[in-house]
C-alpha cells in the first residue's frame, strides 16, 4: 500500500508539469432547483434505497394556505466543476458525495406566502452505520467533544418569525438516520416577506452537513400594497415586492444566489481503516492526517484519479478536524464557493435592466466581500469576456488582480433593498469609497447574512463578480497573531457577468434606480412615491425603532453575551460550553430587552433563533481608551480609532437602527442590540454562525415563558395540595426528542 500511495503523489506532482492544460469550460449559471406548484408528488422513496438523481419537481403541492413538501435528505452523488486546468478528473468534474437535499448542489427553492402552513416531511436517507457516532469513534476522526453523529439531523428555518415548539423550527431535535418526520411551520398572516434560508441544525453534526450543501432558500412572497397610516394602524404592512415591477407590471427579474463553501475532500481507501476511507485526505503536498505536520497541512487538496491499486473516495466531507476545524482552512484548501452548486457561473443579462438580486451566505466559516465590478482585457484574449479564467484561486490571483481590478471607476453600486430578509428604511447604496489597506467598500456578508440588492450595469460589456480578499485587519494572518475576521487573503472570481444588448445607462446610476420606482408607481401618494426617488422605504420596512427595555427585573443595562474559547480550545457562550439539558437564559414573552455582544481571542458571529434584533449601536475602544460609537447622530460611519479598526469598523456601516437575525462580532468592538421576545414561548438557541465553533460548543438555550412572576414561569399544570401533603410544585413542559450530544 505504501508504494501505491508514493505512486499517487508521484501522479499528482508530475500532473501540473507535464499534462497539457484543460481548455476553460463555461459553465452557465443555474437557478436553483425549484419546487413545482402545484403538481403531482412524486411517488414515495424507500429509505435505504439508492438516492434519485436531483430531481425535485413534483415534491411540493399547495391545498388552499397548506403547502406540503417533501424533503430528502440523503448522502448523493453528483459532480462539482473545478476550474483548475492540472484537476486530473474528466472536464474538471470532480466526483462528490454529499448530505444533500434530493440529491441535489443545493437545496430546492421553497416559495410560501405569509399566512400559509408549511409541512415539510423531512426523510433521512443515510445510512445507520455512522462511525462519527459511535461511542469510541475512530482516533484518525479526531472528533472534538460533543461533535459526530454526522448521519442524525433536523431543519432550521433560518430566519423565519415562527414557533421553536414541538415540531415547528425546533432545532433542539434528533432525525435519526432511517427514519422521517412531520415538520409543520405555521408562518403568522403578518410575516414580512423577504429571502430566508434553511439548513440542517443538529448539534455536533450541523457544520459538517451545511459544509456539504445541505442547504436551500426560503422565499416569502407578499402581495400587501402600501396602504395609509391610521390611528388604529399606525404602520399598516406592505410588501416591498409590490413597488419592484416593470412599466408593464411584471415583477422584476431576480436571481437567487446561494453561496456555499463545500469544503470536500478525497481520501485514500485503506483496507485497515477502521471507521472508513475519512483519515487520510489528499494534497499536492501529500497525505494529510490528524498527526501531519509540514507543507500538506496547508497545501491545496486535490482528487487524484482512483485506480484499482490505488483506489481514491470521492470528494467529502466526512473529517471535522482535517477540513472544517481552522480557521484559515478556506483560504489554504483550494476549494471555490460555489453559486447554486456550480464554480464561477456565466451569467448574461441586457446593460440597463434593474434586477433583484437576493444573495444568500450558507458558507460555515468565511466572509464573502461581495463587489461588482467592470472588467478589463488581459492581453491578446480577454479572460473575463471568454469565461476563461483557470486554475486553483491562488494561480487565479495575477489574472483576477488585473482582470477585476476594483478601482472607482470600475466598481458598480449595489443598491441594498433589504438585510436578513427584512426591508430596510432606506435603500443603501454600496460605493466606491476606501474602507484602508487600498481596497473599496464590499457587500460584506457573513454565514447566515442575506442581502437583497437592485443592480443595474450601465453598459455592454464584462463583468466580475468578486469575492474580494480583506484588508489585513479583516483577516486572520498566520502566525503573526495580526488581524481579525474571517476574510480572503485573496480575491476569487465568483461569476462572470456578460452584459449584451439592452440599453445604455448615462446618468447616475442611483438616480436612475430611485427615479425607475417612482415612474412604475403612479398609484403612491404622492409623498410616498416622492419618497421612492429619494430612497425612503419604510412603508415597506416591517419594523420600527424597538422602545426601550421593558423587563423590570434585569438591574444590569443588557444581557453581556461573549463568545470565548479557552486555551483547550472550547468554544464557550459565556464562559460555558453548550449543555443541552441547561436552560441558560429565561425571559418574558412579549418584552424586550437590550444585549450588549463582545468576542475575545478571535471574532465570531452572533446568531438567535425565532425573534429579530435591532442593531442600537456600534462601539470601539478609542486611543485614549474611551468606548466611542462608530455612527454618528445620523447614523453614518465615522473614521474610529485608527486605521485598522476603521477598516473593521466598516463592515458595520450601514447597520444603524436596522433588523437582523446575524450580526459579526469582532474584538475590541461591542454591538449593542434590542430585542423583542414576540409573540411564541419555548426553547431554542442562540449562537455563534461559525459553524464549528457551535458544534465544539459556542451555543445556549434560551426559553420564553407566559409570566416570570408565575411558577414555573408560567408553564405547567399547579397542583394545590392540603398541608399534609408535599408542597405545590410545577409540572415541566415536555419537549419530545430532547438533543443528545455525542460524548
Amino acid at each position: 500500500m505504501k508504494n501505491a500511495v508514493l505512486a499517487v503523489f508521484t501522479f499528482i506532482a508530475m500532473l501540473g508539469a507535464s499534462a497539457p492544460l484543460r481548455a476553460a469550460t463555461v459553465h452557465p449559471f443555474e437557478a436553483p432547483p425549484t419546487l413545482s406548484e402545484p403538481g403531482p408528488r412524486l411517488a414515495p422513496q424507500a429509505l435505504g434505497g439508492a438516492p434519485a438523481p436531483c430531481n425535485p419537481q413534483g415534491s411540493m403541492s399547495r391545498n388552499g394556505s397548506i403547502v406540503s413538501v417533501e424533503l430528502d435528505f440523503v448522502l448523493a452523488q453528483f459532480k462539482i466543476n473545478n476550474p483548475d486546468p492540472t484537476d486530473p478528473q474528466p472536464n474538471g468534474e470532480d466526483p462528490v458525495q454529499l448530505r444533500s437535499y434530493g440529491g441535489c448542489k443545493s437545496g430546492p427553492v421553497i416559495d410560501v406566502r405569509p399566512g400559509d402552513t408549511l409541512r415539510v416531511d423531512l426523510k433521512n436517507g443515510t445510512a445507520k452505520s455512522d462511525p462519527s457516532c459511535w461511542d469510541s469513534p475512530p482516533t484518525g476522526l479526531s472528533l472534538p467533544f460533543g461533535v459526530g453523529c454526522f448521519n442524525t439531523t433536523n431543519l432550521h428555518t433560518h430566519g423565519l418569525h415562527v414557533s421553536p415548539a414541538g415540531n415547528s423550527d425546533n432545532v433542539l431535535l434528533n432525525i435519526a438516520p432511517q427514519s422521517r418526520f412531520p415538520y409543520e411551520i405555521n408562518i403568522p398572516a403578518d410575516h414580512p416577506a423577504g429571502t430566508f434560508w434553511y439548513h440542517a441544525h443538529r448539534h455536533g453534526s450541523t457544520a459538517v452537513n451545511v459544509a456539504s450543501g445541505a442547504s436551500g432558500v426560503i422565499l416569502i412572497r407578499g402581495n400587501r400594497p402600501y396602504a395609509p397610516p391610521t390611528p388604529a394602524n399606525p404602520h399598516p404592512i406592505a410588501d416591498i415586492d409590490t413597488v419592484l415591477h416593470t412599466a408593464a407590471g411584471a415583477p422584476l427579474t431576480e436571481q437567487v444566489f446561494l453561496f456555499q463553501q463545500i469544503a470536500y475532500a478525497c481520501f485514500a481507501v485503506q483496507k485497515n481503516d477502521q471507521g472508513g476511507p475519512w483519515q487520510q485526505l489528499y494534497t499536492t503536498a501529500g497525505l494529510y492526517n490528524v498527526n501531519s505536520s509540514g507543507a500538506s497541512t496547508s497545501a491545496p487538496w486535490v482528487c487524484p484519479l482512483s485506480t484499482p491499486q490505488n483506489q481514491v473516495s470521492p470528494g467529502a466531507v466526512e473529517n471535522f478536524a482535517l477540513q472544517l476545524d481552522s480557521a484559515t482552512i478556506w483560504d489554504t484548501n483550494g476549494r471555490f464557493t460555489s453559486i447554486n452548486g456550480v464554480v464561477q457561473p456565466t451569467i448574461t443579462l441586457p446593460a440597463g435592466q434593474i434586477q433583484r438580486w437576493r444573495f444568500v451566505h450558507a458558507g460555515i466559516h468565511d466572509t464573502i466581500n461581495l463587489q461588482v465590478v467592470r472588467a478589463s482585457p488581459v492581453g491578446a484574449t480577454n479572460l473575463i469576456a471568454a469565461s476563461a479564467l483557470s486554475g486553483n484561486r491562488l494561480q487565479q490571483k495575477a489574472d483576477l488582480l488585473t482582470a477585476c481590478n476594483a478601482t472607482a471607476g470600475t466598481l458598480i453600486p449595489q443598491f441594498e433593498i433589504a438585510t436578513d430578509g427584512l426591508t430596510r428604511a432606506k435603500l443603501r447604496e454600496i460605493r466606491a469609497q476606501p474602507v484602508g489597506g487600498g481596497l473599496l467598500e464590499s457587500n460584506y456578508l457573513q454565514p447566515g447574512y442575506r442581502s437583497d440588492i437592485l443592480v443595474a450595469f450601465p453598459s455592454e460589456g464584462d463583468y466580475c463578480l468578486l469575492d474580494q480578499a480583506a484588508p489585513p485587519a479583516q483577516r486572520v494572518i498566520n502566525g503573526s497573531g495580526k488581524g481579525g475576521g474571517q476574510g480572503p487573503s485573496n480575491p476569487q472570481l465568483l461569476a462572470y457577468v456578460h452584459v449584451r444588448g439592452g440599453q445604455a445607462v448615462t446618468v447616475n446610476l442611483k438616480d436612475y434606480v430611485e427615479q425607475a420606482l417612482f415612474d412604475v408607481n403612479p398609484q403612491l401618494p404622492a409623498p410616498v412615491r416622492d419618497g421612492l426617488r429619494a430612497g425612503d422605504l419604510r412603508p415597506w420596512a416591517p419594523f420600527e425603532d424597538l422602545p426601550p427595555a421593558t423587563n423590570p427585573d434585569v438591574q444590569q443595562a443588557a444581557f453581556s453575551i461573549s463568545f470565548t474559547q479557552d486555551q483547550g480550545l472550547h468554544f464557550q457562550v459565556n464562559g460555558k460550553s453548550y449543555d443541552p439539558d441547561v436552560v441558560n437564559i429565561t425571559r418574558q414573552v412579549n418584552t424586550s430587552d437590550d444585549w450588549l455582544l463582545t468576542a475575545q481571542g478571535e471574532p465570531h458571529i452572533f446568531h438567535i433563533h425565532v425573534n429579530p434584533f435591532q442593531v442600537i449601536d456600534v462601539t470601539t475602544t478609542n486611543a485614549t481608551g474611551q468606548q466611542v460609537s462608530i455612527f454618528d447622530k445620523d447614523g453614518n460611519c465615522t473614521a474610529v480609532a485608527g486605521e485598522d479598526q476603521g477598516q473593521l469598523a466598516s463592515q458595520y456601516c450601514g447597520m444603524y437602527h436596522t433588523f437582523r437575525d446575524t450580526i459579526f462580532v469582532e474584538n475590541n468592538y461591542q454591538v449593542h442590540i434590542r430585542t423583542r421576545y414576540d409573540r411564541y414561548i419555548g426553547e431554542y438557541v442562540l449562537h455563534c454562525h461559525i459553524l464549528d465553533h457551535e458544534d465544539s460548543g459556542m451555543m445556549l438555550n434560551i426559553a420564553i415563558v407566559p409570566d416570570l412572576s408565575a411558577a414555573g414561569g408560567g408553564l405547567g399544570m399547579v397542583m394545590k395540595h392540603n398541608a399534609s401533603a408535599t408542597p405545590s410544585m410545577t409540572m415541566p413542559m415536555q419537549m419530545p426528542m430532547p438533543m443528545q450530544m455525542k460524548h
